[in-house]
């Protein structure tokens, strides 16, 4: 999806209707494999999306049984989908999206404030992996590899990094007159697949909604 906006919308409904059942569960299921899981693998390997969702929504599930309850399978089955969808509202995004959707949604002053927040935190993050893709590449140049003993001082090292990251942008901001707000003017470019894909996920929604309802479901 290329609109910000009808994606936000279709996560927010997909995870609702997943989290009401097993039901719901399967139908956003059945719509993240139709029309985002391709995006979803494309930008982030299966490697870290399997495992990371299977592990985080079974050990929930996998505790709920062993404490006797019988809805273990089906909490850990609706935290998965919701993971998936996760993961694909990440991979899809892009750059500036945060600051478009807060002025969108809260205008040019809190909205504005939020984006700037949230469009920040994405950069320090990437700029956290790269700092260390670079630590790894030099300890593999000192034959050396990540483990109990060297985590420590690169852990160390990732800190004092993101602190002075984040001092030379708040600097940054100060010295360019910021204080709170900002005129913004968001962009976005909405295709003929996210009116489809926002279609059925609000149809989900809707299918969902009326079968907690009415008890034939």
């Amino acid at each position: 999806m290329s609109d910000a906006r009808l994606r936000l919308a279709s996560v927010i409904i997909l995870s609702l209707a997943a989290f009401s059942g097993i039901f719901g569960a399967a139908l956003a299921f059945l719509w993240w494999l139709i029309f985002c899981s391709r995006e979803t693998f494309a930008k982030v390997s299966w490697k870290i999306v399997l495992p990371v969702s299977i592990i985080a929504a079974g050990f929930p599930g996998l505790v709920l049984m062993l404490t006797g309850s019988s809805d273990g399978v089906t909490y850990a089955a609706k935290i998965l989908v919701i993971l998936l969808l996760a993961f694909w509202f990440g991979a899809a995004r892009k750059s500036g999206e945060f600051l478009d959707l807060g002025v969108w949604s809260l205008g040019n002053k809190i909205g504005f404030d939020l984006g700037l927040v949230a469009e920040l935190s994405m950069q320090f993050l990437a700029g956290i992996a790269d700092d260390l893709s670079h630590m790894k590449t030099a300890l593999a140049i000192k034959e050396q590899k990540l483990n109990r003993k060297t985590a420590p001082s690169l852990a160390l090292g990732l800190l004092l990094l993101s602190l002075a990251r984040a001092k030379n942008v708040g600097s940054l901001l100060a010295r360019r007159g910021y204080t709170s707000g900002g005129t913004y003017t968001p962009v976005f470019v909405t295709t003929t697949a996210d009116i489809a894909g926002i279609l059925f996920a609000a149809g989900i929604g809707l299918i969902v909604f009326f079968a907690e309802i009415i008890p034939v479901w």
